[in-house]
């Protein structure tokens, strides 16, 4: 058995060598978290983002979303009390994305009668694909499409299988402002009718942390009138790869809601 003389002369060396490895090992954590990609998400605004997530990763952005409207008399709430978008980068040019929302619809008649449904939506399975680089005029570019299947709840199920598709497009304008636009379709499953959509948007970074946006966008069904709204946010990020953000916004025309709020968190594992 081993004896060890005293060690009280050399305390003071040692706490300085541990303090000094802590503060080494500290630095090199905050290298590595430097070093990832940065995150960059599909929320909150309406605008996707044409940039992947790193091949490897796994990325989930989770939210809640609040949207009322009145009309006639009649007041009707719409909530995502949790809506979900999971993402896994299969290499750089294919990113696999999966949906899942927890839906409700509050609804107040002129009569004080009030109806109110909870549940799951249909599943959504999509897929982005990147398209380009951004080269001089020509913006980074990337496609987005979903499935949403015949599954979910009763109250939210389509009669219909239905999809949806658009093309997303970004421009860096200088080191602080990008603009980022989209343009696509969708289906709701329970008409053959498409309704066509584009959002423009425009983002600011104030700091390495905080970005701000505004975001005008429009949907244009077929077979009714045009929805037109407009919102804004902020998003604030704890760490590269963890981002919490709020937007709110109002409809611009008679069959848009009234107004909207969200919040959410966003993060990446593995990259």
């Amino acid at each position: 058995m081993v004896r060890f003389e005293s060690s009280k002369n050399y305390n003071p060396i040692m706490k300085k060598i541990i303090a000094l490895l802590i503060i080494l090992a500290a630095v090199q954590l905050l290298k590595a978290q430097s070093a990832k990609p940065e995150l960059v998400t599909d929320r909150p605004d309406q605008t996707e983002a044409p940039v992947l997530v790193p091949t490897g990763g796994l990325q989930v952005e989770t939210g809640f979303v609040y949207e009322k409207d009145r009309s006639e008399g009649t007041q009707t709430a719409n909530i995502a009390y949790n809506t979900t978008l999971i993402k896994y980068g299969v290499n750089e040019f294919v990113e696999l994305r999966f949906i899942s929302e927890y839906l409700g619809q509050k609804i107040k008649y002129p009569e004080n009668q009030n109806t109110q449904i909870k549940g799951m939506s249909p599943l959504a399975l999509g897929v982005k694909i990147k398209l380009a680089e951004e080269k001089g005029f020509w913006p980074q570019a990337a496609f987005i499409g979903h499935i949403n299947l015949r599954n979910g709840s009763e109250e939210f199920r389509p009669s219909y299988t239905a999809a949806d598709f658009r093309f997303t497009f970004a421009h860096t304008l200088s080191d602080r402002l990008a603009l980022s636009y989209n343009l696509g379709a969708e289906w709701d499953g329970e008409t053959p009718e498409a309704a066509f959509l584009y959002t423009f948007s425009l983002g600011y970074v104030f700091t390495e942390r905080l970005g701000v946006f505004v975001e005008t966008y429009s949907f244009f069904p077929e077979d009714n009138k045009a929805d037109h709204r407009f919102d804004a946010g902020l998003t604030y990020k704890f760490t590269p790869v963890i981002q919490w953000d709020i937007s709110g916004g109002f409809g611009l025309s008679e069959n848009a809601p009234d107004s909207f709020i969200s919040t959410g968190i966003s993060f990446r594992l593995f990259k």
